[in-house]
């Protein structure tokens, strides 16, 4: 008997079950609200011991409307009514966030017969005009006061990012810049600390943003990380002086591969990644010598030229203690958060307003941000 088969069969009809995801993701999110309240009254549960700070007292039920239908949680009491979970309010923030969006996609005329079923599948209801109204307003008032939060903290490494999505504008669809910035404190802690919808990666775009972040208290910042970008680069050096900026590598050595022939590549890349692997600037600008002469061999002297003046913007990082360098020499630590945007946006494809993108991915936002309070990212004493 294949063993693979029999397996891949078995998988196919238990995914195949109607309530199979549901009932997956009940287990799962008992499971982190038993940890919590056990972490609540530091003992598990019929265990004895002296650190003991409360009593369990039975279970109550509540529902929670997912995306893969509505499940009931049994939530755990204590004897003094104390334990409150945040699982109910932190996960389904995003998820009202999304049906917002899809209902007003539905409310406005501007979908398919189909989204009235997703809809209906995502609430496990129907829902009503007035009632996503209700919704966007409870979603707004908090996001507004999350996304206006003052800036307290020295956040000393920024980095900048940038997703497309289509939005409904005067009755065309158009492109816009769904910006994120990421800053490091001087702690080491990873946050999430704006974004912002604008019409394009513009100068103007980016002065007003970074305005924004700086009249809310953003200052200590010495070091920044973005792909390349004049206007952005401009409105930094305006606001911060003497700010560091880093072009991603990830993103150079994308810029630079684009610009040779197939069988060129791999004997380019390696000798880059040579130059991005040295310690000093002094040393990587020698190596870079051995990749312009690879590239005069090939009779390529516009990307030698074009490397020779753009390759210092890579090299900033060098700049940094050595700890700190593998993961601020790109935008790489944003992929996750990157494909969680992604995700969410694919289901809707073409936002009815700006309102609604801003919505639904700066919910998003505010929950990777918050999971990212307590783990320090970087040690910031090295």
């Amino acid at each position: 008997m294949d063993c693979n088969k029999t397996g891949n069969r078995w998988q196919e009809s238990v995914a195949q079950q109607k309530d199979f995801m549901a009932e997956m993701m009940r287990k799962c999110l008992q499971e982190v609200m038993e940890r919590q309240f056990n972490e609540f009254i530091c003992a598990k549960e019929y265990e004895r011991t002296n650190a003991r700070k409360g009593l369990r007292n039975g279970y109550y039920d509540r529902q929670l409307n997912t995306r893969v239908g509505s499940i009931t949680l049994h939530v755990c009491r204590d004897r003094k009514g104390k334990f409150k979970t945040d699982l109910f309010d932190k996960y389904q923030r995003s998820e009202k966030a999304l049906v917002c969006t899809i209902a007003e996609m539905y409310f406005s005329g501007v979908s398919t017969r189909k989204v009235k079923a997703i809809v209906k599948e995502l609430c496990g209801t129907n829902v009503s005009k007035s009632q996503v109204s209700e919704l966007v307003k409870s979603l707004d008032d908090e996001l507004t006061k999350w996304k206006n939060r003052p800036l307290l903290e020295e956040y000393v490494y920024l980095l900048f990012d940038a997703r497309y999505e289509k939005v409904r504008e005067n009755g065309y669809i158009v492109s816009k810049a769904f910006v994120t910035v990421i800053g490091i404190t001087s702690n080491g802690i990873r946050e999430v600390i704006g974004y912002k919808v604008i019409n394009s990666e513009s100068y103007e775009g980016w002065d007003n943003f970074l305005k924004s972040l700086k009249d809310r208290g953003l200052h200590g910042v010495v070091y920044a990380v973005s792909d390349e970008n004049k206007g952005l680069r401009k409105a930094l050096y305006k606001h911060f002086q003497g700010v560091h900026l880093q072009r991603c590598q990830v993103h150079f050595m994308r810029n630079f591969v684009d610009k040779l022939a197939k069988n060129e590549k791999e004997e380019a890349v390696k000798l880059l990644q040579d130059v991005f692997a040295a310690e000093t600037k002094e040393e990587a600008m020698e190596r870079v010598q051995k990749v312009n002469a690879f590239l005069v061999s090939k009779k390529k002297d516009n990307v030698a030229m074009w490397l020779e003046e753009n390759i210092e913007e890579a090299l900033v990082v060098l700049k940094l203690p050595p700890e700190h360098r593998k993961k601020m020499k790109s935008t790489n630590m944003l992929e996750r958060f990157n494909q969680e945007l992604k995700r969410r946006s694919r289901v809707v494809r073409i936002f009815p307003n700006v309102d609604s993108c801003e919505r639904l991915l700066g919910t998003i936002c505010q929950e990777t941000s918050e999971n990212w309070l307590n783990k320090k990212y970087l040690d910031m004493n090295a």
